[in-house]
């Protein structure tokens, strides 16, 4: 099988190895040319090309049996509804749209923000959920995002909470620190809603397993038998542990607040793996 991975994070660049080393060819990619150097250890060749640019996404993506998709913006570069209006746009929307035209197989990451606060009642969200918050640009663009995706044959999203755990990748209290210091104390998430976190790993895995298993629809990826502290609860905890100000939750970006169910996934054969991280917090 070839495998086309557009944008080679950590995650990317993991499931790269993990195909490698099982005897597939893979082509990637990346917006940063002195990243192409060390990214070619672990691609069959390396484009460098955003994914907004269709001509290159086709031509990369030439012979490929599919597309993993694992764009994702700069968080630096969303402080603001219009930085984060340009940025999920041109990331997101257009990386998928551009993935669409190049192959009839297209796994797309996705998240869990496309649900919202997930609406009224208090039965667990599934797939079959609505999404909403259809104008704040997180949601909406991935909401475009996984349109596209789901536009060809074999298109596949996994909606993902917030992943941890990537090598060099920030602790929690190091995203705490970060509000402080880029955010003025503020947080642009609800406070009520739980921390549902996921380990890069695990999302590595979760991919492979929905490649290698042709799985197509959405699918919720996330522990489906645990329920996650809120995040005031966890973010409370940190600041208190390091002696910092509690954080003020601005809730513009709005997340599911009740259990999500990974249930559906889980049925063909995958769970996660690795435990929620900030569990040891409140215990």
């Amino acid at each position: 099988m070839k495998v086309f991975i557009l944008g080679m994070g950590h995650v990317g660049k993991a499931i790269a190895a993990q195909l490698r080393s099982a005897g597939h060819q893979v082509v990637g990619s990346t917006t940063t040319p002195e990243k192409v150097a060390e990214l070619e250890a672990l691609a069959d060749s390396v484009a460098l090309l955003k994914g907004s640019e269709t001509d290159k996404v086709i031509a990369a993506a030439q012979g490929c049996d599919a597309i993993i998709a694992t764009v994702a913006p700069n968080v630096k570069n969303t402080r603001t509804r219009e930085e984060r209006e340009a940025q999920y746009h041109e990331v997101l929307e257009k990386s998928l749209a551009s993935a669409a035209k190049a192959c009839n197989r297209v796994l797309f990451l996705s998240s869990f923000s496309v649900y919202g606060d997930g609406g009224e009642g208090s039965a667990a969200i599934t797939e079959e959920t609505p999404t909403s918050n259809h104008e704040e640009p997180s949601s909406k663009y991935y909401q475009a995002a996984e349109r596209n995706a789901l536009s060809v044959s074999g298109g596949c999203v996994l909606r993902l909470p917030d992943i941890h755990g990537a090598p060099g990748d920030m602790t929690f209290t190091d995203r705490v620190k970060m509000a402080h210091d880029y955010f003025g104390g503020k947080a642009i998430f609800g406070a009520d809603a739980p921390l549902y976190t996921i380990h890069f790993e695990d999302v590595v895995q979760a991919a492979l397993h929905a490649l290698n298993n042709e799985l197509t629809g959405i699918f919720n990826v996330c522990d489906n038998n645990n329920l996650p502290a809120s995040n005031k609860q966890v973010f409370d905890a940190i600041c208190d542990k390091e002696g910092w100000p509690r954080l003020e939750f601005l809730n513009q970006i709005k997340a599911p607040n009740r259990k999500i169910s990974a249930a559906k996934l889980y049925a063909t054969g995958y769970q996660v793996s690795h435990p929620d991280p900030n569990a040891a917090l409140l215990s």
